[in-house]
């Protein structure tokens, strides 16, 4: 019996010093499966098609680019061996990727690979809307060898190291540019990510699984994960608590009463996030089949209608009780980062001056309390002072905030109709029809946010070459403003490399859409992942989506 019991002994030091020290009860260790909680479908994976945070969320876990923002806001390298070198006249960018790289299909990642992505993203007829700012720059990219790219600028081009961060786009495994929008990649993609999918059941989940060619040695540690899509919060939190679930994107509770739900089982790990709250005002008119900028909005187009609605929202119970405190005012679109601006509220609550206003731009009381045209500037006397408010379904936070603007505006005699639509209807392209791209609508409200780069983002936001049209579709100046002020702002900071000039530029901008009520900035959300306290090795970022570290997390289920 000793002698058994040495020999087991014996056959256990070995099985130690072969493999490492044996984990102890309840230690993580490499596979296992994450579920993870969405509310939504995304459209795809293809980052070039998509603008929706959605989207990152579920495809930073498979299709990865050249640099990555790390938890610092910094750039680092991915599929890049190092950052590139920028050359004196500041126009010309080297890349050099890994060596060895392959991609999931276990093709070779080549230089090619970088010049089809810009000829892929930047051609009028693919469709791509979403991170290609700055491609429309690129004069010629040469690939001497596999391994390096080498950019040409037509200009110096501020964003250059985020330039391919997005995606990389295999030549081999996607397309003809023309015909991007239907390529089978976008549903399937070949990648250079962690992880692969391989299965897709639409309303259902998306089923990822360990890319045997990702470019770090040991990693992912896990074997798989399941994209859960569960569109109804109160079904969501219960699957988490149960151990159904893993991670969950966005709780519908605040950070204090989810942790006390959970008890223990999980926990909410808020970030300073980048998804700022705004209303988008449609300076042009609706519905007239035509997208350009030549009409303006029969009630939106006087922008002391606009300054009015500005006015009647009451911020401070909106944000501290409506929203619980969760969430942080903002007044601008540069909130956080090296970018931000600290500009005081211009339009502060005060409803009897949002009263005034309409009175004076010739809006006055209806029978029923709404008020009507009578002697307004562009309407017909008699036109109701009735507004769409369009935002996005599936989010709580978000309907609260609808709700309790619209009963703000009629306080002060402006009817708001709420209509929430899915992702891809109010993120969609010109070519789908998206009302935001025809000019279709009058009120937008939604999350949106820059990341560590902003400078491609705010000339398709806000300059006035950016309206977008059958000829220029992926523009995204969606208020049709036309302001000259703003394009010199625009151009200033995308004329140097000097973060404070840059930074002042910004804010002057900042200025001017407050000054021109072309938007209404409220609150800046805190990003909130619930994560099962079995799963570890994340890190949450302000600049990253829940998925950004995925290659790192480790289960002890």
């Amino acid at each position: 019996m000793k002698l058994k019991v040495l020999t087991l002994l014996i056959l256990l030091g070995l099985v130690i010093s072969a493999c490492g020290q044996v984990p102890a009860a309840g230690e993580p260790t490499g596979g296992g499966t994450v579920v993870l909680v969405i509310p939504e479908e995304p459209a795809g994976l293809n980052r070039y098609l998509a603008d929706a945070a959605l989207v990152y969320q579920v495809s930073d876990a498979s299709v990865i680019g050249l640099t990555t923002p790390n938890e610092d806001g910094e750039y680092t390298p991915r599929l890049a061996a190092e950052l590139p070198t920028l050359s004196d006249d500041q126009r010309t960018v080297t890349w050099k990727l890994r060596e060895g790289l392959r991609w999931s299909d276990g093709e070779p990642i080549t230089s090619d690979d970088i010049k089809f992505t810009w000829e892929a993203v930047s051609n009028p007829n693919s469709g791509a809307f979403n991170a290609t700012a700055g491609f429309d720059l690129i004069e010629s990219i040469e690939t001497p060898d596999d391994l390096t790219a080498v950019v040409q600028y037509s200009e110096p081009f501020v964003g250059y190291l985020g330039q391919f961060s997005a995606a990389l786009l295999p030549r081999h495994a996607t397309g003809n540019p023309e015909e991007m929008t239907t390529w089978e990649w976008n549903m399937n993609p070949v990648v250079a990510g962690p992880f692969v999918v391989t299965d897709w059941r639409s309303g259902e989940s998306i089923t990822m699984e360990r890319n045997d060619n990702y470019y770090e040695e040991g990693k992912p540690y896990l074997d798989r994960l399941v994209f859960r899509i569960i569109p109804e919060a109160a079904s969501q939190t219960p699957l988490v608590k149960q151990g159904e679930a893993q991670v969950h994107l966005w709780p519908g509770e605040d950070k204090v009463e989810y942790d006390s739900l959970m008890e223990g089982t999980a926990a909410q790990q808020l970030v300073p996030g980048v998804w700022n709250m705004a209303i988008d005002f449609n300076l042009s008119r609706p519905g007239d089949d035509d997208p350009s900028a030549s009409e303006p909005h029969p009630i939106l187009g006087d922008v002391r209608v606009r300054q009015a609605i500005s006015h009647a929202i009451d911020y401070d119970t909106l944000i501290n009780d409506v929203m619980n405190g969760q969430v942080q005012s903002s007044t601008n679109p540069f909130a956080y980062g090296w970018y931000k601006c600290d500009i005081p509220r211009m339009y502060n609550f005060d409803a009897e001056k949002a009263s005034q206003l309409l009175t004076e731009a010739g809006w006055v009381e209806g029978p029923d309390g709404i008020r009507v045209a009578d002697g307004a500037l562009y309407a017909e006397d008699g036109t109701r002072l009735s507004l769409e408010l369009q935002g996005y379904t599936a989010f709580e936070p978000l309907e609260r905030t609808e709700q309790f603007i619209v009963e703000n505006l009629k306080a002060v005699g402006i009817e708001a109709n709420i209509q929430n639509y899915d992702f891809s209807i109010i993120f969609g392209s010109f070519a789908d029809g998206a009302p935001s791209k025809l000019g279709d609508f009058d009120m937008l409200i939604y999350d949106r946010g820059y990341y560590l780069e902003p400078h491609g983002d705010v000339v398709d936001s806000y300059h006035s070459a950016s309206i977008p049209s059958a000829d220029n579709p992926d523009g995204d100046n969606s208020f049709r403003w036309v302001n000259p002020e703003a394009d010199a702002a625009i151009e200033k900071a995308g004329s140097t490399f000097d973060q404070a000039e840059r930074r002042e530029a910004y804010c002057e901008l900042a200025r001017l859409i407050q000054q021109d009520a072309v938007q209404n900035y409220i609150y800046l959300f805190q990003d909130g992942y619930g994560f099962s306290s079995n799963l570890e090795g994340y890190t949450v970022s302000t600049w990253g989506s829940m998925t950004w570290d995925v290659q790192n997390w480790k289960y002890k289920g």
